[in-house]
């Protein structure tokens, strides 16, 4: 009876480290992206203060690339929905992760 008991406790023990790590994983990937996604706002403000005598740099590997302005806009916008929206699909889905034979 004491080993029953014993290998069903163990069994639910190892479901809940499971999930501690799985929660630590995705934490941590949620932060990622809430950093990006507080970066890009910045420089998206900052290139809303430029006009268009100012000239805007990429960063492409070790190099410095002339980008258009309209151009550097762009590339942030839609790196901002791409954010926003992978956040959002993680925040929907995270929940349905727990198993049900869990509880």
């Amino acid at each position: 009876m004491a080993e029953l008991i014993q290998k069903k406790l163990q069994g639910v023990v190892e479901k809940y480290q499971q999930l501690q790590k799985d929660l630590s994983k995705s934490m941590s990937g949620r932060q990622k992206l809430e950093a990006q996604l507080t970066e890009n706002n910045i420089v998206k403000e900052e290139l809303a203060l430029l006009d268009g005598s100012n000239v805007v740099f990429k960063l492409l590997g070790p190099v410095l690339v002339k980008q258009e302005l309209g151009e550097a806009r762009a590339t942030v916008g839609k790196r901002l929905d791409y954010i926003t929206a992978e956040i959002f699909l993680r925040t929907i889905s995270d929940p349905g992760d727990v198993p049900a034979s869990f509880f």
